[in-house]
């Protein structure tokens, strides 16, 4: 069969197309997820269930960037006691952290998928369980500091699933006492310096100013 200048001419397009799309940036449905709702910095909320698993509420907000990078800030606190039992539970504390997004260069912001950070932990706690207590009643004598690797899974329209790992150094000096007539008498101090995992999250976030364009509304 013969081949007239036509078709070859359409050949040539069709193949000067093809090696013109292999060769552009690729981006998966997955990298494609969000959209905004505006021109304006993403801003989430957020919370750890493991903590709320530990007794402890807690509630976070992170601030993302056109190019990659994101704030958080995290507080936690928990008042728990029964004064007829001598038991107290009680804590505060806040942990920020600054995040990149690794697949910021390759997908629409604002950004999910693989993110690496590091950050710092504060922290103030009142053990007692009907005996000895622990006390590290100041921020600045809990304190702890690490990088930390995470993923992000969108599980919804404005919902999307955080897990996030951490190791770090953490460091606390605390007292040691005891319940007597009423009264609490501190026995001893002490401080604790670690080295290892310190932190784990799996935070339902909420998106405040964008959606996820997989999900109807």
């Amino acid at each position: 069969m013969k081949t007239t200048a036509s078709t070859s001419l359409h050949r040539l397009a069709a193949g000067l197309l093809l090696i013109a799309a292999a060769l552009l940036p690729q981006r998966s449905a997955a990298q494609e997820v969000y959209m905004l709702d505006d021109n304006h910095t993403a801003v989430s909320l957020r919370t750890n269930a493991l903590y709320w698993l530990a007794l402890s509420p807690n509630i976070g907000v992170e601030l993302q960037t056109d190019i990659g990078l994101a704030l958080q800030l995290d507080y936690v606190g928990a008042w728990w006691n029964s004064d007829a039992r001598q038991h107290y539970f009680s804590n505060y504390g806040f942990q920020t952290e600054v995040r990149y997004y690794l697949d910021s260069a390759r997908q629409h912001f604002p950004y999910a998928r693989h993110h690496v950070g590091l950050y710092l932990q504060l922290a103030t706690y009142d053990f007692e369980f009907g005996g000895t207590g622990y006390q590290s009643a100041e921020l600045d004598k809990t304190w702890g500091l690490g990088a930390a690797y995470g993923f992000t899974i969108p599980i919804g329209n404005r919902w999307s699933l955080d897990l996030t790992a951490g190791i770090g150094f953490f460091r606390s000096k605390y007292d040691i006492y005891d319940p007597y007539e009423g009264q609490y008498i501190r026995t001893n101090s002490k401080c604790l310096r670690y080295f290892g995992p310190t932190r784990l999250e799996a935070s339902f976030v909420y998106h405040l100013n964008y959606r996820n364009k997989g999900y109807s509304k």
